[in-house]
C-alpha cells in the first residue's frame, strides 16, 4: 500500500557511468519541484514512466527517489537474496496510526515476525471457511440498501457502498464487531476519521514541507485529532473483549491468547492495538478500492456481466446463497478481480532496499539504496500485450497465466512482507461481486470518466452506477 512519494532518506546514487534517466526542466537547490502533483502523484510517476523508460530517477530539495516499472528491472528488485521490503516515507508516516504492525513494522522488529507467526492461522483455509458466513450477512445489507436505490430509480454511491461493505466484514471477521455501517444515518466516526487521516498522510508525503508548517496547522491538528479517535476506538473494542471474557474464533482472540512459537510470548496490548488498527485500515481500503474500480469496469462492459453471470449461475444457481466452496468454482468472476487488480491496484506500488552492493540494470547500486515499484506500470508492461489498457478478464486465463513471467503481476506485493490478508481478500471481493454480478445490471453515470483518487491507496471517486433489478 505504499505510493511513490519521496522517502526520508534517499537512494544511493550509481557508481558506474551509465546515468539514470531524469526528468527534464531539473532546477538547482530544488530539483524536480516543478514534477510535483501533490493530489496524484502516482499518476504523474506513470505518465513518466511513459516518458523516460522502466526506470527513472526524481530529485525533490536534498531527496532523491529512483522509480522502477520495467519487468526485468522488477524481477531484479524482487529477488529476496539481493533485496528486502524497506519502508517508505508514506509508510512511516502510517506508523503513528499502527505503530509496528504488520504493514508498517521495520523489517528488524520483534512484533513483525511474532505478530506474523500468531496471525497466519486466521488466514488458513479453515479460517476462511469460518468468515464466509458473516461476509454474507454484511454482502446481504449492501444488497438491501442496493435494492432500495434501485427501487427508486437512484444512483447508488459505489466507493462509499464499498467502504461501509469492507468495513463491516473486517469488523465481524476480524473483531466480532458489528460497526453497522448500513444501518447508520449519520456517517461513522471512525470511517471518517481514517479517510482524513490516510489523506493527510498521502498528501504531506508530496508537498513542501515548509508550506505545511507554515500554513497547515489547522490540518496538523484535525490530523492528531482523527489518530486519536482511531486509537481509542480500538482500545475500546479490545477492552470490551477482555472484560467479557467470551472467545469467538476471530483474529482478535488469535491476538490475545496466542503464543508466537519461535518466541514463546504473546502480544502486548499496544502491538495487539496496532494489528487491529493495520487490518482496519489496510483490509478495508483496498478491498474497498478494488471493488469500487470493478464496479466501474462492469459498468462498462455488459458482454463481461453477461459471461459472468452465466458463470454464477451454472455454479451457483439464479437464486439461493453462495456457498463457501463455490466461490472458488466463480473462476471467471475471480479473473475480473485479477483483471482490476491489474489496471488499478489498490496498493499502487512497494519500495525494495539492497541488502548489499548489487547492479540494476546493468548499473552498480551501494550498500542502502532503494526503490519503488510503481505497479501500475508495471501492470501495463508490453509483456501484456498490444491494448494493455483494455479491460480484458480474459488476460487471466490459466493459458495466458502460464505464457506471462510471474512478477509482472504484483498487486499484494513481493517476498516474506507481501500481504497476508491476501486470500481474505479475493474471497470478500468475489463473493461480493457474485452476489451483485447476479442481481443487477450497472448503468454508468452519463458523463463520467474515470476520477482516480490517491490517498496512500488508490481509488475511484466520484463514481456513481444506476442500477436494474434482474
Amino acid at each position: 500500500m505504499a505510493s511513490p512519494q519521496l522517502s526520508t532518506s534517499s537512494p544511493a546514487t550509481t557508481t558506474d557511468s551509465q546515468p539514470i534517466p531524469q526528468p527534464r526542466w531539473r532546477l538547482p537547490l530544488v530539483g524536480d519541484l516543478l514534477s510535483i502533483d501533490v493530489a496524484k502523484p502516482v499518476q504523474r510517476e506513470m505518465q513518466m514512466a511513459q516518458e523516460l523508460g522502466g526506470i527513472f530517477e526524481r530529485k525533490i530539495l536534498q531527496h532523491r527517489l529512483i522509480v522502477v516499472s520495467g519487468a526485468d528491472l522488477v524481477r531484479e528488485v524482487n529477488d529476496e537474496e539481493k533485496w528486502a521490503k524497506f519502508l517508505g516515507k508514506p509508510l512511516r508516516k502510517l506508523r503513528v496510526i499502527a505503530g509496528d504492525g504488520l504493514f508498517t513494522a521495520f523489517n528488524s522488529e520483534p512484533n513483525w515476525s511474532k505478530a506474523h507467526n500468531i496471525l497466519g492461522p486466521g488466514f488458513s483455509q479453515a479460517a476462511m471457511r469460518g468468515y464466509h458466513d458473516s461476509m454474507l450477512t454484511v454482502v446481504d445489507r449492501l444488497v438491501d440498501s442496493w435494492d432500495s436505490a434501485a427501487a427508486d430509480g437512484e444512483y447508488v454511491d459505489v466507493p462509499k457502498s464499498m467502504t461501509s461493505l469492507t468495513f463491516d466484514v473486517i469488523g465481524r471477521c476480524g473483531f466480532s464487531y458489528d460497526f453497522d455501517s448500513f444501518g447508520r444515518t449519520e456517517p461513522d466516526r471512525f470511517i471518517a476519521a481514517m479517510s482524513r487521516a490516510l489523506e493527510y498522510i498521502n498528501r504531506s508525503s508530496n508537498d513542501i514541507p515548509i508550506l505545511r508548517t507554515l500554513f497547515g496547522r489547522s490540518a496538523r491538528e484535525q490530523h492528531e485529532h482523527d489518530i486519536a479517535l482511531m486509537q481509542e476506538t480500538v482500545d475500546r473494542i479490545v477492552e470490551e473483549r477482555m472484560r467479557s471474557g467470551e472467545q469467538h474464533g476471530d483474529l482478535l482472540d488469535l491476538m490475545m491468547h496466542t503464543v508466537d512459537p519461535d518466541t514463546g510470548e504473546q502480544l502486548d496490548r499496544e502491538s495487539i492495538r496496532n494489528q487491529v488498527l493495520t487490518f482496519l485500515v489496510a483490509g478495508n481500503e483496498t478491498t474497498a478500492a478494488t471493488l469500487g474500480f470493478a464496479v466501474h469496469f462492469l459498468s462498462r462492459h455488459p458482454e463481461v456481466v453477461a459471461k459472468a453471470r452465466a458463470e454464477i449461475t451454472e455454479v451457483v444457481g439464479a437464486d439461493g446463497r453462495i456457498g463457501y466452496e463455490q466461490v472458488a468454482k466463480l473462476r471467471y468472476v475471480r479473473r475480473v478481480v485479477d483483471e482490476t487488480l491489474r489496471l488499478w491496484p489498490a496498493a499502487p506500488g512497494y519500495f525494495r532496499k539492497v541488502r548489499g552492493e548489487t547492479t540494476l540494470g546493468g548499473r552498480t547500486l551501494p550498500k542502502g539504496s532503494w526503490v519503488f515499484v510503481l505497479l501500475p506500470q508495471l501492470h501495463r508492461d508490453p509483456l501484456w500485450g498490444d491494448d494493455p489498457e483494455r479491460f480484458d478478464p480474459d488476460r487471466f486465463e490459466p493459458a495466458a497465466v502460464r505464457e506471462r513471467p510471474a512478477h509482472i503481476f504484483k498487486p499484494w506485493g513481493t517476498g516474506i512482507r507481501a500481504c497476508i490478508g491476501r486470500q481474505f481478500a479475493l474471497h470478500e471481493a468475489v463473493l461480493t461481486l457474485a452476489s451483485l454480478i447476479r442481481r443487477y445490471d450497472f448503468a454508468p453515470e452519463p458523463g463520467y470518466e474515470l476520477d482516480v483518487h490517491e490517498a496512500i491507496t488508490l481509488k475511484p471517486r466520484g463514481l456513481k452506477v444506476k442500477l436494474s433489478r434482474r
